[in-house]
């Protein structure tokens, strides 16, 4: 018997899997390479000061004081990170639109081509994506100008109580205007949330694995 998988399902769930591992796998090689330099500047220092103890700690602290932008390199990835998860969520959306000859890719609309009217969790979580995560995913976008809550449009009162939720439960910072991500459990949290509509609406849609014999 030979199985085969839906493609827009396998890419749902390969592009899910392939995100999720970059943030799993992130601390651990950003730890990994910190500490290899630091083993490096150690012999660099132990080296130049021949055992001297003054000379090897002045050594020691000036070279390892050029990893302290690390943490920008952090914020950095957390807010691609962001990014690519809504375009992941954002661009399968417009695949199975796409599918299903619809000229609109909104979740409710997709489930409505095949008469189904979407439970409220689903239709939260799409919500969560336009009035949340679009926003943010936008100011990142155009370089994190600091225009957050300038734009003037229906959504505009909503899409600024949710993202001050996101800084009163420190998952994200916002200083002159500008977006830092804190938590990259946030992250997970908006790829499984995506993860989870994608599947259902795949469900709807009928695509499924298909078994050969």
């Amino acid at each position: 018997m030979i199985s085969i998988p839906n493609h827009i399902r396998l890419l749902i769930t390969n592009q899910y899997s392939y995100l999720s591992s970059m943030l799993y796998k992130y601390p651990y090689l950003h730890s990994k390479w910190i500490e290899e330099q630091e083993k490096e500047v150690k012999e660099v220092a132990n080296s130049i000061s021949n055992g001297e103890f003054e000379g090897y700690q002045s050594i020691y602290q000036s070279e390892m004081s050029k990893f302290e932008s690390c943490s920008d390199e952090e914020l950095l990835f957390n807010q691609t990170m962001l990014i690519m998860a809504y375009s992941y969520y954002e661009s399968i959306l417009m695949r199975i639109a796409k599918e299903e000859t619809l000229q609109s890719s909104r979740p409710s609309e997709i489930a409505g081509k095949h008469g189904i009217t979407l439970e409220c969790e689903y239709k939260d979580i799409s919500k969560y994506f336009y009035n949340t995560i679009r926003p943010l995913r936008n100011q990142l976008c155009h370089n994190n100008n600091g225009t957050l809550f300038e734009r003037n449009n229906d959504d505009k009162e909503d899409e600024m109580k949710n993202i001050q939720k996101l800084v009163e439960g420190n998952r994200i910072e916002i200083i002159d205007g500008r977006i830092y991500i804190k938590d990259s459990h946030f992250i997970q949290e908006i790829l499984d949330k995506a993860y989870k509509l994608l599947l259902k609406l795949a469900d709807i849609c009928g695509y499924k694995t298909i078994c050969l014999r």
